[in-house]
């Protein structure tokens, strides 16, 4: 395995602790890491500290704060085109919703995800783990068989990367996956198959990597000892599972996972029952119903509680009107949720299906808007998306400031070293403004080697920081299309808005503060932060 790359390892050690009981100090840790990153600019890294911080909130069970998190996630993605960090943010919003009762709208985050990680084609970690994300949230809406596609993929991924976390996510996430689906043919009386299932829950376990120092730290091992226990004791194993399920259960009880729990607790009952036990088998059962209870749904696991209880009572009891009537109420929710889960498939695929033609438009408005060269915006853009900042920055009273960025001497790099080496510096000034702004910013190539800058809530003097700021970097950089020694420097005019201004009068304002600049000598920022002379 390789290990993950240095700018990874402390976001996974923190992913570990979050999920490992420490989730509160994690929080608190983060304030400060999240903070810095955001004020470097460095977007992708800031995205894994938001992960990290919904986990963190997940465990806690503050499922408000981790829906907030993963809607900022995918806010901060979308204006950058980040469709990998879209793609996670809605499928760990999902699964938040999942979590509070709402499954209306986590259906639509997930359908979203899933047409957005279709067309993710290069693995990454980030993909990873955002396919991760979309298949537990698929799997607790008991799709099991689109979830299991979806883990295969991550699979790929994992083998491609080599990587250890993302195996070991593969592994112990398809037992977990096998484990529930065998749960739920077992309750409609497929019980070959459920057996079949059962067995590749244990199968998929042992598949994970060993000696990963911070897995082998975290609750995961207990947890999954625990699941594959229950997959042992639905074979028909009974005092020999005992040993292992009582050296784990209590710690995965202290966690308040309530799944694994509730899962453990029913592996217990199955194995007294098959030790012929049946009071303590009984006492079991009722445990795995309690915790059954505080979960948002009927989960699989939970009506396979009800199931076995209801069966052991009349065990016990013998035939009764009470262990009847529990047993037929028992009979009625396993059929009813079965229907429901029918339903949802079939709802599902109707979903994906819309959201593709929905993708597909978007793609088209964003092709409309965007410079084919660069990836930024175009002039269209702006054009659209300026009006609307002005009535924003009206109604609330914020500032707004609009950049020309122009490079100089462009025409000596096309004459001298080719346009395609001017193309080329194009692109690549176009990943450095992009890097160097806000995901608030607004950005565009408003033709040929001039740009458009938008920057909210802005006054001229923030505004000339920020432009400066960039000036001085586009001078330092050494161009990876250019000959080392070729330097770029850029010129910019700025202006603020004012009361009243329009799209045309900010752009004018802005663009006679570049024609200023340039006449000054190049390789400078001016400001216009009033009307032009001619306006009111």
């Amino acid at each position: 395995m390789k290990p993950r790359p240095a700018a990874l390892a402390d976001i996974t050690g923190l992913l570990i602790r979050a999920q490992s009981g420490e989730a509160r100090k994690v929080l608190v840790e983060l304030d400060d890491v999240l903070a810095r990153a955001q004020k470097e600019h460095a977007n992708e890294r800031a995205q894994w500290l938001r992960f990290v911080r919904f986990a963190s909130y997940h465990e806690v069970g503050e499922l408000d704060r981790a829906d907030e998190v993963a809607a900022e996630m995918i806010r901060l993605a979308e204006p950058l085109d980040e469709r990998i960090w879209e793609a996670f943010g809605h499928a760990l919003r999902g699964m938040a919703l999942l979590l509070r009762g709402k499954f209306e709208p986590a259906y639509d985050e997930l359908a979203r995800a899933v047409v957005l990680l279709e067309e993710l084609d290069t693995p990454s970690y980030a993909v990873g783990h955002a396919i991760n994300a979309a298949v537990l949230a698929l799997a607790r809406l008991d799709l099991y068989e689109l979830a299991t596609t979806w883990l295969e993929r991550l699979y790929r991924v994992s083998v491609e990367l080599s990587d250890a976390m993302l195996q070991t996510l593969y592994a112990y996430n398809s037992g977990w996956l096998q484990l529930h689906w065998a749960s739920e043919l077992e309750l409609i009386g497929e019980l070959d198959e459920a057996r079949e299932h059962y067995r590749m829950a244990l199968t998929a376990f042992e598949t994970a990597p060993a000696g990963v120092d911070a897995i082998d730290r975290s609750y995961w091992p207990r947890e999954v000892v625990v699941q594959a226990c229950a997959a042992r004791a639905m074979l028909g194993e009974g005092a020999s599972v005992m040993p292992e399920l009582r050296a784990n259960l209590g710690a995965v009880a202290a966690t308040e996972r309530h799944e694994a729990t509730m899962v453990g607790y029913l592996a217990m009952a199955r194995a007294f029952a098959n030790e012929g036990d049946t009071d303590r088998a009984l006492e079991q059962a009722e445990l795995a119903c309690s915790v059954g209870d505080r979960l948002p749904r009927l989960h699989v696991v939970a009506a396979r509680a009800y199931w076995e209880y209801a069966g052991l009572l009349r065990q016990r009891e013998g035939s009764t009107p009470t262990t009847e009537a529990y047993a037929q109420l028992t009979w009625r929710l396993v059929r009813d949720r079965w229907e429901e889960r029918r339903a949802r498939v079939q709802s599902f695929d109707e979903r994906l299906d819309t959201e593709r033609v929905r993708d597909e438009i978007r793609r088209r408005a964003a092709a409309y808007l965007t410079d084919p060269l660069t990836g930024l915006g175009n002039r269209r853009l702006i054009e659209i998306r300026l009006p609307e900042l002005l009535v924003e920055s009206a109604a609330t009273g914020l500032p707004l400031a609009v950049a020309f960025v122009d490079i100089d001497d462009f025409k000596s790099v096309n004459d001298e070293l080719s346009h395609l080496v001017g193309d080329d510096l194009l692109r690549e000034l176009a990943q450095e403004l992009r890097a160097s702004l806000s995901s608030e910013d607004a950005i565009a190539r408003f033709g040929g080697e001039e740009f458009v800058i938008v920057l909210p809530s802005r006054g001229a003097r923030e505004a000339f920081e920020v432009v400066d700021r960039l000036r001085q970097r586009v001078e330092d950089r050494v161009w990876n299309c250019l000959p080392a020694d070729r330097r770029i420097r850029i010129t910019a005019g700025l202006a603020q808005s004012w009361h009243g201004a329009t799209r045309t009068q900010l752009l004018a304002a802005a663009d006679e503060a570049l024609l200023r600049a340039k006449r000054q000598g190049k390789n400078r920022v001016e400001v216009r932060a009033n009307p032009l002379p001619d306006e009111p």
